[in-house]
């Protein structure tokens, strides 16, 4: 993405269940950024009729409940299988990358943006930010926010933690890593330093 004068645009990515929906929070809440989240944009792309009826045809009419997705159906398919994963990307990615950089464009002339996107090196994206943050958590902690939050068990969490791109593959690409095992009172240091960078 070009980056033109007083913008200032950095991405934030992190394996399911890492903190990222916190760190995005209190850079909002309390640092001054606008941000955009790619799974909020895909929510909306995943109600365009085109999109459903593809969605429909590659998965079949049990995906949809009443003219719209069934996410939860669509999870259990996408998340047990990479190749099930892959074919939804495939279906909804440009969508989703075109709407977001509309977002990011109008935002960016007036305020800093992060985006956040959980899929942000898998799906090549990281290539358009200079700055990519990189959320961590010890292991046994993601695996227990997941089940909380998302009420399922600990084979199922584990097989979402094993079906994204693991942590030591996405490092390399990160120019920041935010560890929130200690929760936000600890993490925020290092989210104030960050802006710091950022906004010199």
């Amino acid at each position: 993405m070009e980056t033109k004068k007083n913008r200032v645009v950095a991405a934030l990515t992190g394996s399911i269940a890492t903190g990222k929906t916190v760190v995005l929070d209190y850079f909002r809440d309390n640092l001054g950024f606008k941000v955009v989240s790619a799974d909020a944009v895909g929510h909306e792309v995943l109600k365009n009729p085109e999109i459903i009826g593809k969605i429909g045809d590659a998965f079949g009419e049990n995906v949809i409940k009443e003219g719209t997705i069934d996410r939860a159906a669509l999870g259990k398919i996408v998340f047990s299988d990479k190749t099930e994963l892959e074919k939804l990307n495939g279906i909804t990615h440009t969508a989703i990358l075109a709407k977001t950089f509309e977002i990011i464009d109008e935002l960016s002339l007036a305020s800093p943006v992060i985006l956040e996107a959980a899929i942000l090196i898998e799906a090549g994206w990281h290539k358009y930010f200079n700055t990519i943050m990189l959320t961590w958590c010890k292991p046994e902690i993601q695996l227990n926010r997941l089940m909380t939050r998302d009420s399922i068990t600990e084979e199922e969490a584990k097989k979402r933690i094993a079906s994204q791109m693991s942590f030591e593959a996405k490092k390399p690409f990160a120019t920041h890593i935010i560890d929130t095992s200690y929760g936000i009172e600890v993490t925020r240091f290092t989210l104030e330093k960050i802006a710091r960078e950022l906004l010199n």
